[in-house]
């Protein structure tokens, strides 16, 4: 039902020495102010494990070919990076893109803002790591600069971006020729966010989206058609 509103335009691959009539699929259309903040018109719902565009359809107006009303209602254009993965998908991407899920990606306030952190770096030794000093994390994402040296073993270091945990491999320059190994981190200010913390944050925000009431489905699938036909 979706696609086959769609306008048509053509298409050449020779510089129109030939071409064929296609549907412009990456044609977008937008419902009326009117409608898109009308809250009245809405329910809420959060998507469970398993749930998909058509499954939702199916649930609210007994119709899977409305399932681009759920996707056009909460402005989802790729559903396979809009729509929230479920735990198996979940586990599999985050393995997919971090070599270590429980890294420390940022640092927070008690508020919860994303902040500079400032941990003490413990290891068995730190050759040459002075103050002020840049220390990069050579096992995860994490870049500081070291602002205390209490001791022979410990530094304190301020953290502008991802951070530090024990065993990670961390050096005192970009080419990672000086290196040594975290045996423990205190955090002095910030709390440490973990990847799989900040991407699980990031997927459940996904699960609340808005349903059109069905009573107003039919008026609502009448000006996209008219929409898609100008």
């Amino acid at each position: 039902m979706y696609f086959q509103t769609f306008p048509y335009t053509l298409y050449t691959l020779d510089n129109y020495k030939t071409s064929q009539s296609i549907q412009n699929l990456l044609m977008r259309v937008k419902v009326s102010d009117s409608i898109k903040n009308n809250l009245v018109m809405y329910d809420e719902y959060d998507v469970i494990d398993g749930d998909t565009p058509e499954i939702v359809a199916f649930k609210f107006y007994n119709n899977t070919n409305l399932h681009w009303l759920i996707l056009h209602t909460n402005e989802i254009l790729d559903p396979r990076f809009d729509w929230p993965l479920d735990t198996l998908r979940f586990q599999a991407y985050l393995n997919s893109k971090y070599p270590d899920i429980n890294g420390i990606d940022h640092y927070e306030d008690s508020a919860g803002d994303q902040i500079n952190g400032n941990v003490t770096l413990n290891a068995s030794v730190f050759n040459n790591y002075n103050v002020g000093d840049v220390v990069y994390n050579l096992s995860s994402k994490g870049i500081g600069f070291i602002t205390s040296a209490p001791t022979s073993t410990s530094r304190i270091v301020t953290v502008t971006q991802g951070g530090f945990k024990s065993s990670n491999q961390i050096s005192d320059n970009a080419l990672g020729t000086n290196k040594t190994t975290i045996t423990s981190t205190t955090s002095i200010t910030g709390t440490p966010v973990t990847f799989y913390t900040t991407e699980d944050r990031a997927n459940e925000a996904k699960r609340r989206i808005r349903i059109l009431k069905p009573q107003f489905v039919s008026f609502v699938v009448s000006e996209f058609e008219q929409l898609m036909s100008r």
